[in-house]
């Protein structure tokens, strides 16, 4: 095999497992949103049955919540995370105070 041969087996190789790790991040986040979904539905029925609110809105509410709070949770620790890897410089820190005045 020639030099020019190997890189595009090796380019080849690489995106096939980009696009694989691409569609296991859509199956991942499917199964979260099914998660939510699920236990929105159970708190929805709790609530309910002890309060009587109604079941539709608390389940879009509590939905909601279950899969957002997590969602914002791992991106916050994922940032943090690459800003100490990365030395925290250009990551959009809007709370450093600039030289002009």
């Amino acid at each position: 095999m020639t030099n020019g041969e190997v890189h595009s087996e090796t380019r080849r190789v690489l995106a096939r497992a980009i696009w694989r790790l691409n569609a296991l991040e859509y199956v991942i986040l499917g199964v979260a949103m099914a998660l939510a979904l699920l236990a929105g539905a159970l708190v929805a029925s709790m609530v309910e049955t002890q309060t009587g609110a109604y079941f539709r809105v608390t389940w879009v509410f509590s939905s909601l919540i279950f899969f957002i709070v997590p969602g914002a949770v791992s991106l916050k620790r994922e940032r943090k995370l690459r800003g100490a890897r990365d030395g925290g410089a250009g990551h959009g820190n809007f709370t450093e105070k600039s030289d002009h005045g």
